[in-house]
């Protein structure tokens, strides 16, 4: 499966931060399916509370339409949550966008409803930095 443009900012960003990237990508089988995550990754947290999981699917929005790239995205987003949930639910997933379609695109009303609504966590990154520079958990 191809990467995304910033797949390799992403998982920069995250190790930055101390994230051990574990998966890349993480591949799930689940009902006759292989899905791919693009990264997975865990950190420790104080030892009383062990490691914290995550996978983060990588989203560029460098299509046509970030409309279209919302469908896309969303729609994996969704079928890969609902996989990790049938593994067990140890991981959190995470749709990785970068700060300016944050800023632009998913600031739009009906967006920012649906992304809250279906509870959809958002790691947003800042491609010239390699940071991240908001995590929303929902």
């Amino acid at each position: 499966m191809a990467r995304d443009l910033f797949h390799q900012v992403v998982r920069e960003a995250l190790e930055a931060e101390g994230w051990s990237i574990n998966h890349d990508p993480l591949v799930l089988k689940l009902g006759g399916l292989r899905m791919e995550i693009d990264l997975a990754a865990e950190q420790m947290l104080a030892a009383e509370k062990g490691p914290d999981r995550i996978a983060v699917e990588v989203k560029s929005f460098v299509g046509k339409s970030n409309l279209n790239d919302f469908y896309e995205a969303k729609g994996q987003y969704d079928v890969y949550r609902r996989g990790l949930l049938r593994e067990g639910g140890q991981r959190r997933l995470y749709l990785a966008i970068d700060s300016d379609v944050f800023q632009s695109f998913f600031q739009k009303s009906l967006i920012a409803e649906i992304v809250e609504e279906d509870l959809i966590s958002l790691l947003v990154y800042d491609v010239t930095t390699k940071r991240i520079t908001q995590w929303i958990t929902r």
